[in-house]
């Protein structure tokens, strides 16, 4: 059996970086969220804090950990499907549950500034 183009290989480690990358932005801003309460409670003292910013701030977190987790996952499937020869799998199932996901974070985020 041949040895498949090495630029397939290249795509998908390319692949694999852009949801790396994806995911830490998506947690560097869930971080940022979950502590901009603190930052206004320094900036504008007996201001109470909204526990909303910490249960979105988690979950943009979590949501940069699952899109890590599955660029990971795919990764390792197409990389097995190309070194065996086989059809790429398809991987929109779990594309689709995190930007699902993101959409109603995000969401979430600007009622919150609305009613805030």
């Amino acid at each position: 059996m041949a040895e498949p183009d090495s630029r397939f290989f290249q795509a998908n480690e390319r692949t694999l970086l852009a949801w790396l990358r994806t995911g830490l932005g998506l947690s560097a801003f869930g971080f940022a969220v979950a502590k901009s309460g603190a930052l206004i409670r320094v900036l504008a003292p007996g201001t109470a804090e909204h526990p909303l910013n910490a249960w979105l701030g988690v979950a943009l977190v979590l949501a940069g950990v699952m899109a890590m987790s599955v660029g990971l996952l795919r990764y390792h499937r197409v990389h097995s499907a190309l070194r065996e020869g086989r059809s790429v799998p398809d991987s929109a199932t779990a594309v689709t549950v995190l930007s699902i996901l993101t959409i109603v974070v995000a969401l979430l985020l600007a009622v919150y500034q609305l009613i805030s």
